[in-house]
């Protein structure tokens, strides 16, 4: 593997790293929350070819994530709402108040 593949790689997994640390905080590590997120997260990431990532937009989330942490607003129930419509749409996540 070249040294531009290592970099394109650690990259990649520096801005994971990034936007899951952030979302957490966003939610307050709140469960089940973390696990929609980390599921989400995952499967972006996974199913993404690596030619797409794109730091603008990773840097720009990363920025939409740290208002919604600040304060109880617009963007941290946009978040919340996020989460909690891909929580119900996610089969692999325990459901105990389903009935």
């Amino acid at each position: 593997m070249s040294a531009s593949g290592s970099l394109a790689d650690q990259a990649v997994v520096h801005a994971y790293r990034h936007l899951y640390r952030q979302g957490l905080r966003t939610i307050r590590y709140a469960t089940p929350g973390r696990h929609v997120l980390r599921s989400t997260l995952r499967t972006s990431f996974r199913s993404t070819p690596r030619d797409e990532f794109d730091p603008s937009r990773i840097a720009n989330t990363l920025r939409f994530l740290e208002r919604a942490a600040d304060a109880t607003g617009f963007e941290h129930k946009i978040v919340k709402n996020l989460l909690f419509a891909r929580y119900w749409e996610l089969p692999n996540i325990a459901k105990e108040s389903r009935t």
